[in-house]
């Protein structure tokens, strides 16, 4: 885990956090990469996750792009450089602290959401979207299998068709659409997806925080379990494929 000393010493960190009263707003600043995510990313996630959970003055916690991108996905480069192994690799290790995060997570989602910038959204308590944002998971493309329990949450939270079309077609699916099958709260006018999580955060931070932490953690007693064990189960099928050689860096 890396201390707060060693975070301030990232030259320009590409997930960085600041405070709002009893909010914590994570954002994901890479615009050179479109906001992709690498090693040193889901090191920052985590270790900003956990220093919510253990700030009792921190109450809610809102995750956000930069720019007009939320996220691009796994880096390709860094897939390729730091291919997944085992369960310690971070970005095993940012899902296992995103899906027991006790504290609501509230997403904002402007321009768009790839890979696991969408199955991330899954794991979050409140999502708001842009209306021009779009959302895509191009895993089969890319020769791999979706991970971060996509595979349990979308079939079993709308349809076997529905996660049929995202998850192997790798469909791109508007932000209308997403909402109306129940993946996001709300589609906000452009530029106001953040704004209205902010409000929809500090509205949680004025409620009793016990009953909010024991209210969620009862909402996802059954979920958490079958979410982790899909996760478990993704990871072993994603690290055979990459070993196979089925992984292409250029997705068809």
């Amino acid at each position: 885990m890396l201390n707060s000393k060693e975070i301030a010493m990232r030259p320009e960190p590409c997930v960085r956090r600041d405070v709002h009263g009893s909010v914590m707003v994570i954002r994901i600043v890479n615009p050179a990469r479109k906001n992709a995510l690498d090693i040193n990313a889901y090191t920052l996630l985590s270790e900003f996750l956990t220093q919510a959970e253990q700030n009792a003055e921190i109450k809610s916690i809102v995750i956000t792009g930069h720019d007009e991108y939320f996220c691009s996905g796994h880096d390709v480069e860094d897939f390729i450089n730091n291919p997944i192994q085992d369960e310690t690799h971070p970005v095993f290790k940012f899902m296992l602290r995103m899906s027991q995060c006790k504290k609501p997570v509230i997403a904002a989602v402007e321009g768009f959401a790839v890979g696991i910038g969408v199955t991330l959204l899954l794991h979050c308590d409140l999502v708001y979207a842009g209306r021009s944002s779009f959302f895509k998971m191009p895993f089969t493309s890319l020769g791999l299998c979706p991970e971060f329990a996509a595979t349990f949450i979308i079939p079993n939270f709308s349809t076997h068709c529905i996660a049929t079309e995202l998850l192997v077609l790798g469909r791109t699916w508007k932000a209308n659409r997403f909402c109306e099958k129940g993946f996001i709260n709300e589609v906000c006018e452009d530029g106001e997806a953040f704004n209205t999580a902010m409000k929809s955060a500090e509205e949680l931070a004025l409620l009793p925080t016990e009953a909010v932490i024991r209210t969620k953690q009862l909402i996802k007693n059954n979920f958490s379990h079958n979410s982790e064990k899909s996760m478990r189960e993704e990871l072993a099928q994603l690290i055979e494929l990459f070993g196979s050689g089925s992984f292409n860096k250029k997705p068809k």
